[in-house]
């Protein structure tokens, strides 16, 4: 009898929590394509506003969530009820009633300088940032290593930096047998985890721009048919030049006059002007990086809402190795506490992976994460089985 009960509740369990998931896809309903990075707002258990966005395919994936509000600033607003375990969404895009280039005394260049010298001084005060953490490494198109985290970043009042401390981790690696990825599989990533969002809320990946002669910034104001308007500045590398430029925007918000995004990654143009340089042992060309930050601004502060950092690059180490590498971080903002103690110490690795495997509950299904793509779910697949 005890174990047709113990069946019975386990049956139950299992499917009460199939039963609360919600797989589903955002479209552009005109084109029918995906719509990536889209923000899915909700309230938690304790009623509080939260939420998360959708991945790089514009799928997500919903645990007990029922009710969601989807937004995107390209695309009307809307609110969904789920009904269905599998859902398709489609969103209607903006129609701009303007969008016209702003000719102002104030340049772009000077416009972007006072924004970011105001950002600095608002960007935090002794703030906890709950966040989930993912780092993702492939060596000529294979996937190596994976690693994700639930984390705490505690962030020092003026200047943005912080102590981090890791509570839950996962660390997964292939075994690549061949000699030229094996040497490359031992080398740590790019990243360091514990300045991603100093990184952010100083700005470097715009700031650095602003101080080149090589880029112009045009300001344009957009207006759509509700009445929202924002400000979008797009980053324009110097198409004579014969240097590594990037492009990109920064969209700022026309009611606050803050900064709510911005997106800077290599010129296409460009990419042409990357050179083989030495590096200790090694000869690196930079293929490709981008950085993209998402805000808010919330009682007279920034809060981070996403940070994504990516890179590709070539290395070559003497006659065998000719590889190239490619890294991708994701930083997903889950809680925003303000006026907090920092703790004296946190984690020092520069990288997630170095925290190895280290959790107590399935943390990267219980905050309603972002899901990964289908190959990068098989590759952590492949390695738990």
């Amino acid at each position: 009898m005890i174990k047709h009960t113990l069946f019975f509740l386990l049956f139950f369990t299992f499917s009460f929590s199939q039963e609360n998931i919600t797989k589903g896809i955002i479209k552009d309903a005109e084109t029918k394509e995906t719509v990536p990075f889209v923000n899915i707002l909700f309230k938690d258990n304790s009623g509080n506003l939260t939420g998360t966005m959708t991945n790089e395919n514009g799928e997500f994936s919903l645990h007990h969530i029922k009710e969601v509000e989807i937004s995107h600033i390209n695309y009307e607003t809307k609110k969904v009820v789920f009904e269905t375990k599998e859902v398709e969404i489609y969103l209607s895009p903006k129609v701009y009633v303007l969008d016209e280039l702003i000719i102002s005394n104030v340049s772009g260049r000077d416009f972007l300088k006072s924004l970011i010298k105001d950002a600095k001084v608002r960007a935090v005060k002794n703030t906890k940032l709950t966040t989930y953490g993912r780092e993702i490494v492939k060596i000529n198109n294979q996937y190596t290593k994976y690693s994700d985290a639930k984390m705490d970043y505690f962030i020092k009042k003026g200047n943005g930096k912080s102590v981090l401390q890791i509570n839950q981790s996962r660390a997964i690696k292939s075994n690549l047998q061949d000699s030229t990825s094996s040497v490359l599989n031992g080398m740590d990533s790019a990243y360091n985890v514990r300045d991603y969002v100093k990184y952010a809320y100083n700005f470097d990946g715009i700031e650095n721009l602003i101080k080149s002669k090589e880029y112009t910034f045009d300001r344009y104001l957009r207006r759509d048919a509700a009445g929202f308007e924002y400000e979008f500045i797009k980053i324009i590398p110097n198409a004579d030049s014969d240097e590594l430029l990037y492009e990109g925007y920064v969209i700022v918000d026309n009611k606050s006059n803050k900064i709510i995004e911005f997106k800077v990654e290599i010129a296409e143009s460009h990419k042409k002007n990357s050179k083989l340089k030495n590096i200790l042992i090694a000869k690196l060309k930079l293929n490709d990086q981008s950085v993209w930050c998402k805000f808010k601004f919330v009682n007279n502060q920034y809060e981070l809402v996403y940070y994504k950092s990516s890179f590709n690059i070539y290395i070559q180490m003497g006659k065998k190795i000719h590889d190239n590498v490619s890294g991708t971080f994701d930083l997903l903002v889950l809680d925003s506490k303000s006026d907090v103690e920092i703790p004296e110490k946190g984690f020092d690795g520069k990288t997630i992976f170095e925290a190895g495997t280290n959790y107590t509950e399935k943390f990267w299904k219980m905050n309603n994460i972002f899901p990964l793509k289908e190959s990068e779910q098989q590759f952590v697949d492949s390695i738990k089985n």
